[in-house]
């Protein structure tokens, strides 16, 4: 009894997305320790005349710090990983959380969509999405980047796509 091999594809390229942090760890650590010695600094000062408890309140502040930087660190784990052959469009999306979901789309009628099509102010409150459809199915694609992001992106995703139609006409 034989079993017929899965199709190799003939055409197959990725593109990979992810939010931008620009503070490094090293970056975070400096931070980080020129935040703690001004809160020390500051708390010693009001430790020599009589107020204590202001100590406390630097402390939570440095900690407060700390958590919200460590979320945004959390959140920059997020990817989206975009593969497309001559058959199909794969977007696999992965969590902070390490979670992952995958879609696919048939690569017959895909196409990119960006809502709305006049780019907004940077000031405004919404912004331009990206979006892939086929067949009435829709995903989103990179809404975690930045507005400045979206036009360049759209316009990699809608070659890397045209690039798949294009390897697949060849193949016949």
């Amino acid at each position: 009894m034989a079993f017929a091999s899965p199709q190799k594809p003939k055409f197959k390229q990725t593109l990979t997305i992810w939010p931008y942090r620009s503070l490094s760890k090293r970056g975070f650590a400096i931070v980080m320790a020129v935040l703690a010695s001004a809160a020390f600094c500051i708390g010693l000062g009001f430790f020599l005349l009589g107020a204590w408890p202001v100590i406390g309140f630097l402390g939570l502040e440095i900690l407060v710090v700390w958590g919200a930087f460590k979320l945004n660190y959390r959140a920059a784990r997020q990817r989206q990983k975009l593969t497309a052959t001559e058959r199909e469009l794969v977007v696999e999306n992965v969590a902070p959380t390490g979670e992952t979901d995958i879609v696919r789309m048939s690569a017959d009628w895909l196409r990119v969509e960006v809502t709305p099509k006049t780019p907004p102010e940077m000031s405004a409150r919404y912004r331009q999405r990206i979006y892939v459809t086929s067949h009435g199915r829709r995903t989103e694609i990179g809404g975690f980047l930045h507005p400045a992001e979206t036009p360049r992106l759209a316009a990699e995703l809608s070659t890397m796509l045209d690039n798949a139609r294009d390897a697949r006409l060849q193949a016949g």
